[in-house]
Order: C-alpha cells, then structure tokens, then sequence
C-alpha cells in the first residue's frame, strides 16, 4: 500500500472540555446497532439527523471517537479518529477495550484525563508528530500568546521553525511535518491493525486526505488546541524561557514509564535509555568503566529539567530504579578519582561502574 487517507482529527469542540469525549462513550453501548457516526448520534445521543442532508455541526467531534476504515476491494486505509470505536465483523460500530477502560476510569473519576492522553499520543498522527519532536528536544516558541491563541505558536526543531498550527494555509506545515516524519506519525498501534488487515506498506508510503492529495488542514489550529490543553493541563509543558515552552520529560515519564513512552511514540531516538546507552558507547574507557556521575547529570538535565533534589540525590534514585525495572545492571564497579564525584549510593567504590543494559 501505498497511501493512508488521514482524515480531518475531530476532538472534543470545546478544548477544556477534557470530560465531553468521556461523557458521549458512557451514553454509547459497548456493541451498538450503528453501523455510522450519524446513527450512533440518533441512536444514543438524541440527535436529530432524519434529514438526508442533515450534518452533525455541534456534534462533529463525534468522528474522533471512529478508529478506521478499510475497502478491501479498493485497498483504501484509511484513519478517522482515535480508535474510542471500531467496527465489528458484522459492520455494526462497538467500543474499543480502550474506550471500556476510559468510562470506567471516568465514572470512578480518577485516572481519566491520563488515559486520554495516552490514546491521544497512541492513534492520533497529528499529535504524535508534535510529541515527537518536543521529545526530542523541540520546543515552542509563543510569541507571548497563550493557547488560546495556538495557530501564533510555531515549532523550532533541529535548527529548523514550523508553524504546524498556522491559520494561514500557504504557511502551515502540518502535511509537511506529517511527510518528513510520517513513520513516526504512524506509530507502532496503528502499524499493529494494518498487519491484523493483512496490509504491507510500501517504503515509500505517505499520508493522502480523505478527499484529496493531501490531508486537510482546514481549523486545525481550533482542533489541535484540544490536545495541547490537555497535555498543558497534566503539566506537560513547562516554561523554558520567557516565550518558550518545552515538555516536561520528567513528568511525562511519571505518567507513562520510559517503557510504555518508547511503545507509545515508536521513536528509538527519545527513549532516555537508548540515549544512555549511546553515551556510555562514547564515555567508557577501554575496559568498559563510565564516570557515572558526570554522566548521569546529562542525562539529568536531557530529561529531567525539573528535577529539584540535587544530584546525588537523582544518581541514587535513577540508577535504582532503573536496576529494579531491569534496563541494566552493574557488571563491575571501582572507585575513581575525586572529579569523578560522589558515586552511586555515596560509595567510593560505585564511582565508576560498568553497566550491561537488557536490551
């Protein structure tokens, strides 16, 4: 295959309003008698669409709950929301396992807002192409807007400023983010249901609109707000500098584990793991023996740009964590040289360590 049709991302119409999507999937039935978004809206939702041509204008944040759909006889893929709701063998819509778990998590209240953004950063391709590119090291520039005024921010990545959220359609660069990073776009859960169709891309693959050559961009400042308020509301993103705003790996971390991270984002490049295994290979001496302090305050500063606890304290808390997690373990170990500071766990002898990573 060589195109996927990504249709217009539809989330929730007002953008604080993290509950609506929450709210619309505990009216809606585990398995439905829909076999469309217009009929879920009649069925469950109390919308009035009997007319042929009648739209669902207030309730078009609807199509964002639609995972995919998949011609076979034409070989046409293509992406329509989040996948909160699929299609069964019998063509009727049903809830996903995903969308079980968030309605349960809502009508408990607790834990709701996270397992909407991991959905967000698993399905939706316009948000995961940001996220990548904050991940590795991106960062907003505001203009001294707030988010309310998104479509005023722009993305400097790798010396190079996008403006993915731009009104302007001559002067936004959401398709072209979506080209040069389209793998990371994809991601691993969605490449997961391509291979369940019994779908092969091609190397030289590439995102198509619904209706068109390229995807829409049409109010995607408005729609892509939603997301970035949620990621802003769970802390997400912190203010670097005056106008600057960067994530917040730290937390981001505690929510998602480095782990789930790497699955979610399907990016070797971000995971704090694989960047340390690359400086060990560039640090270690010719028997295998890294300065672990000196190291771990880069990686420190990479990653954990919040941390307030010193760095002793963050030595002593991310090698244990990370030995219990089983990322590494210690093959060997010998005292240093004071530059070499202080040593895992204040011992003189865990200055320098030989680390043997799992993976």
């Amino acid at each position: 295959m060589k195109q996927i049709k990504l249709s217009i991302e539809r989330f929730w119409i007002e953008p604080g309003n993290f509950e609506r999507w929450c709210e619309l999937l505990s009216r809606i039935p585990e398995k439905t008698e829909a076999r469309s978004i217009k009929e879920i809206a009649k069925l469950y939702l109390g919308k009035d669409v009997e007319e042929k041509d009648k739209k669902l204008d207030r309730s078009k944040e609807l199509f964002g709950l639609h995972g995919y759909e998949y011609a076979k006889h034409s070989r046409n893929f293509e992406i329509k929301g989040v996948y909160f709701l699929t299609r069964a063998d019998d063509g009727y819509l049903i809830r996903t396992e995903e969308a079980n778990e968030l309605v349960a998590a809502y009508e408990q209240q607790h834990g709701w807002e996270l397992l909407l953004a991991k959905q967000l950063l698993r399905y939706s391709p316009r948000t995961r192409v940001i996220m990548h590119m904050l991940l590795n090291d991106g960062y907003f520039e505001t203009n001294s807007q707030s988010l309310e005024q998104l479509s005023k921010w722009s993305l400097c990545f790798d010396g190079t400023i996008y403006h993915p959220f731009s009104r302007n359609p001559n002067l936004n660069d959401m398709n072209r983010l979506l080209h040069e990073f389209k793998n990371e776009a994809l991601g691993k859960d969605w490449r997961n249901i391509l291979a369940q169709e019994e779908i092969e891309l091609d190397e030289e693959w590439m995102f198509v609109g619904s209706n068109g050559k390229e995807p829409a961009k049409t109010n995607i400042s408005s729609f892509m707000r939603a997301p970035m308020q949620l990621f802003a509301y769970l802390d997400w993103f912190i203010e670097a500098d005056v106008g600057i705003i960067i994530l917040n790996k730290e937390k981001v971390l505690e929510h998602i584990g480095s782990r789930s991270l790497f699955s979610f984002t399907n990016v070797q490049s971000i995971s704090e793991i694989e960047w340390l295994k690359k400086k060990v290979g560039e640090e270690q001496d010719d028997r295998g023996f890294v300065a672990i302090e000196p190291l771990l305050r880069k990686l420190m500063e990479r990653f954990y740009p919040t941390w307030e606890q010193g760095l002793a304290r963050f030595v002593d808390y991310y090698m244990t964590k990370s030995i219990r997690e089983g990322l590494f373990y210690i093959a060997d170990y010998e005292s240093g040289q004071p530059r070499h500071g202080r040593g895992y766990l204040g011992k003189r002898e865990y200055q320098l360590l030989k680390l043997e990573f799992q993976r």
